[in-house]
């Protein structure tokens, strides 16, 4: 009996099927297709986003796949999303690598980024982007000499990137550094959420890890 290729689980089937056959594009694009097809809070939303994330991580594509990640455990705190979001993810919320000092500088360096950027979605050119990486490269030398990260776990960090301003060689705009140091507010206790607190949409997890978790520079939308 041939297989139906029409309704709202049929890109979902699909892309499961093209994971199994190690079609790994199809699947992405298949995957994709399938969870824009649901509303937002759909109860299938998070088993779609956990197999776009197995997709994007065949792929070598990581950090987008934590993104995917990070949606699907928000919606399922007990599912296989979620335990794969706990190996994957250092105390940033980020992709994890093997060294806690690369943790640290990608955490420092997104959070500069992206205050440099603004509401633009990536740098011009490449030798923006390398004059602005050198600047920042300059500033982590600066941090680590002096000390101030000595002792601190992640949310002292994140306290600390937040309140550094490098200084970097293209103007700055007003509008553009309001816009990016962000203060997270607990309104049930009416106080600044620490980025220790348990996150206010219910996951369980630390403030930092989830809705406050630091996007990396990969995960800003291209276009």
């Amino acid at each position: 009996m041939k297989r139906t290729t029409s309704g709202p689980g049929a890109g979902y089937a699909s892309g499961r099927r093209a994971l199994a056959r190690h079609r790994d594009l199809e699947a992405l694009r298949r995957l994709r297709s399938a969870v824009d097809a649901l509303p937002p809070g759909s109860r299938l939303l998070s088993n779609r986003l956990y197999w776009l994330a197995i997709a994007l991580l065949r792929l070598g594509r990581l950090d987008l796949a934590v993104k995917s990640l990070a949606s699907a455990q928000k919606l399922a705190p007990r599912s296989h999303a979620r335990a794969l979001y706990g190996r994957m993810v250092n105390g940033y919320g980020m992709a994890k690598s093997s060294c806690e000092d690369h943790d640290d500088f990608r955490a420092f360096y997104s959070i500069q980024a992206a205050r440099y950027l603004g509401e633009r979605k990536a740098f011009r050119d490449e030798l923006e982007r390398e004059a602005v990486s050198h600047s920042l490269a300059d500033a982590w030398l600066s941090i680590t000499s002096s000390g101030l990260l000595d002792g601190l776990d992640c949310a002292g960090k994140l306290e600390l990137f937040r309140k550094v301003d490098a200084r970097i060689p293209a103007a700055m705009s007003d509008e553009r550094g309001a816009a990016a140091r962000i203060v997270a507010v607990d309104f049930r206790r009416e106080r600044r959420l620490d980025p220790a607190d348990r996150c206010t949409c219910g996951s369980g997890l630390p403030w930092r890890m989830c809705c406050g978790r630091t996007s990396s520079p990969s995960e800003r939308p291209r276009g």
